[in-house]
């Protein structure tokens, strides 16, 4: 067990514009887009999306970083990740409990460990030995190392364009300095960082510029700085998002392929 993947990952998010599900058809079309990537991350088991991401990303020999958004329904949730991989494990390198949870102040890091152990047990019960992690950002991970030491590994997400300071060609360097931070906040645990990218619109966040051709020059520092244990954010323009004041209008901006072809 441990973080390594080698190769990069790509998170994926099977919502229309209006926030419906998209159907197994639409997935499928937009798996049909998306090449040179070894993982796709999803972050909740609501549209059905574990078995239909499962069956999508496997016709392409891609394995699923499974994800449950909402501790407080961990168990029914990870009961829908059993139900979807069907005795068949092999596939899931990794299921997260919780995004964010205590950066944005829904859960307290108590409940979270309490959700992972929770999750483990289900999941090993089931046949599962694959990691069991949660995934917060990197200034939650190493403010509250207990998450991490409650992980198989570290999995952290950090994004240079919200730190304000770092120019598009300089994120890899920045985001790969925050990955050593957090392995040793966490005692010298293999860290995944489990988003990171640049947007191609929105406003300017000081040194941190918008642009198609910023983004390009981020994700390529990016890969220059990691050649594995790094989920690239994300696969397509993500239009059911809302701006809040700390997101700088680019919220639906962040796809690396642009917009989905469903």
């Amino acid at each position: 067990m441990g973080a390594p993947f080698e190769g990069y990952s790509l998170s994926y998010s099977p919502y229309n514009t209006d926030q419906s599900c998209k159907s197994h058809d639409q997935i499928t079309t937009d798996f049909d887009a998306i090449s040179g990537y070894g993982m796709i991350r999803i972050y909740g088991t609501d549209c059905n999306q574990t078995a239909t991401v499962l069956s999508a990303a496997g016709s392409k020999n891609m394995k699923v970083f499974a994800g449950i958004y909402d501790i407080t329904q961990v168990n029914s949730e990870v009961q829908q990740i059993i139900d979807a991989a069907n005795g068949n494990w092999n596939q899931i390198h990794t299921v997260a409990v919780g995004n964010e949870g205590v950066n944005n102040g829904a859960y307290s890091v108590a409940a979270v460990v309490a959700a992972i152990d929770s999750a483990r047990n289900q999941l090993k019960a089931a046949g599962y030995t694959g990691n069991v992690v949660t995934v917060d950002t990197f200034v939650a991970m190493i403010a509250n190392p207990e998450l991490c030491q409650a992980s198989d590994y570290a999995a952290a997400n950090c994004h240079a364009f919200f730190d304000g300071g770092v120019t598009a060609d300089e994120a890899g360097k920045f985001v790969l300095a925050q990955a050593q931070r957090v392995s040793e906040a966490c005692g010298g645990k293999d860290t995944m960082i489990t988003e990171s990218g640049w947007p191609s619109n929105g406003e300017t966040n000081n040194l941190a510029v918008p642009s198609p051709e910023n983004q390009v020059a981020a994700i390529n520092s990016l890969k220059a700085a990691f050649t594995n244990n790094i989920v690239l954010f994300s696969a397509f323009n993500d239009y059911w998002k809302h701006d809040n004041p700390g997101t700088f209008g680019a919220e639906h901006y962040w796809g690396i392929l642009g917009n989905a072809p469903s």
